[in-house]
């Protein structure tokens, strides 16, 4: 079987995420044909069901978000700011979520108590680039997450509950 590409699993992972937006009732039996039939092969059905997840969290965030909008539209507009968990998440989710080439990631929940590991396989460049991001967060202030340990092939993210 041939490994895809990092650049085929994010197209697979687009594929699902706007199938999973355009038709958010959709079963999972007619996702994984549909996913079948466009791209010849199956999913990791754990990848399949954190990319459903994804979807929904942010159907349940937009639900709330015509209140931001209102508010926004009466006050002067605000330069957009990204919480760093998920700019952290968007750097590994690539390499995370390919679950043919690596080991499967533990991806952080916003409840719960304690820290979460996040184990991220990549190559060098990315990993490095990585590392320059969590610089990047700690010194804006983000104490919560931090390298536990590194490897020229992989690394241990631990973000801790807030």
């Amino acid at each position: 079987m041939p490994r895809t590409s990092q650049e085929q699993t994010q197209e697979r992972h687009a594929y699902l995420l706007n199938l999973f937006r355009q038709q958010p009732d959709i079963s999972s039996k007619e996702a994984l044909e549909s996913f079948k039939s466009k791209f010849g092969s199956a999913i990791n059905l754990k990848t399949f069901h954190q990319l459903r997840e994804q979807v929904e969290e942010e159907a349940a965030a937009s639900a709330s978000a015509p209140e931001a909008e209102e508010a926004e539209a009466e006050g002067a507009p605000e330069a957009a700011t990204e919480d760093p968990a998920s700019r952290l998440k968007a750097a590994a989710a690539p390499e995370a979520l390919n679950g043919a080439a690596g080991a499967p990631a533990k991806k952080p929940k916003a409840k719960g108590t304690g820290s979460k590991n996040i184990f991220v396989d990549a190559p060098k460049e990315n990993l490095t680039f990585l590392e320059g991001i969590v610089q990047q967060l700690q010194e804006a202030g983000a104490t919560n997450v931090r390298i536990d340990h590194s490897t020229d092939r992989w690394m241990v993210l631990v973000v801790d509950a807030k």
